[in-house]
């Protein structure tokens, strides 16, 4: 009887998962779904005008390539020494910063973007792709997660390397990276996930459609035709999708600590 009620119980909340999950599949597949549809039947003029009448759409999807692919790299060169630093490096006040690196990754994105704005504006690079690009490399979310995962790999091997170098960048090349490799993954892939969603930066930061991205192409729909917003909707989400598919066991073992 014991062991019916444990089977029981467990079928519900594997039920109660699976429902949450169609709730959350259900906006994706309605997208999906309706953007191959014109009137009553099935079909793909809006993908037609969305390829072939629609330039600016062009020009927004290579803008977020470029901006997801440069921020992520540059987010994971400055994150990596950075996490090394606040886990080895020993100097007053570490803890107090990297807890103000935690009360940063924790506030919402609109707090930032007025003090982002000001700094923007006073160093002179509004209205151009590094207005973009410049705030997003230090953003702390690679710091933490990286910084946490460090904290259970093998540090003998670490104080073993110091005996043969002093170069920090040879011990975190040599050392650090074969062991946080899944880290290292599942950090790029939510950095680059999150860089392709950004949406506020781009409408704000700058005023030309050139250098926008293909998150400020959805967000203003009534600049475009109607057609096209569902079909641009479906291939933004692609990118994404994709990532997630091909590295979704690196993300599960990167975050495992």
């Amino acid at each position: 009887m014991k062991h019916r009620a444990i089977n029981i119980r467990k079928g519900i909340i594997i039920g109660a998962l699976y429902l949450i999950a169609v709730l959350f599949m259900l906006p994706v597949l309605l997208t999906v779904l309706k953007s191959v549809r014109y009137k009553d039947g099935f079909s793909l003029q809006g993908y037609y005008e969305l390829f072939f009448n629609c330039f600016p759409f062009y020009r927004m999807f290579w803008n977020s390539v470029f901006y997801s692919a440069l921020i992520t790299a540059g987010t994971l060169l400055i994150s990596l020494p950075a996490a090394f630093a606040f886990k080895f490096a020993r100097f007053r006040g570490k803890n107090l910063i990297f807890v103000i690196y935690i009360l940063l990754m924790m506030m919402p994105l609109q707090v930032m973007i007025l003090p982002n704005y000001i700094g923007l504006r006073d160093i002179g690079i509004l209205n151009t792709p590094m207005a973009i690009v410049l705030p997003m490399w230090f953003s702390p979310l690679g710091v933490v997660v990286l910084h946490q995962y460090m904290r259970e790999i093998d540090c003998t091997v670490i104080e073993a390397a110091r005996l043969e170098t002093n170069s920090v960048l040879r011990v975190i090349i040599f050392c650090i990276l074969p062991q946080i490799k899944t880290c290292l993954a599942a950090v790029t892939l939510l950095v680059f996930t999150e860089m392709w969603n950004m949406v506020e930066q781009p409408l704000l930061y700058v005023n030309e459609d050139k250098y926008r991205n293909l998150s400020a192409f959805i967000a203003r729909p009534e600049l475009y035709e109607p057609g096209v917003m569902l079909p641009a909707s479906v291939v933004f989400l692609v990118p994404s999708f994709l990532c997630y598919m091909l590295f979704h066991e690196e993300l599960k073992k990167g975050l495992k600590y």
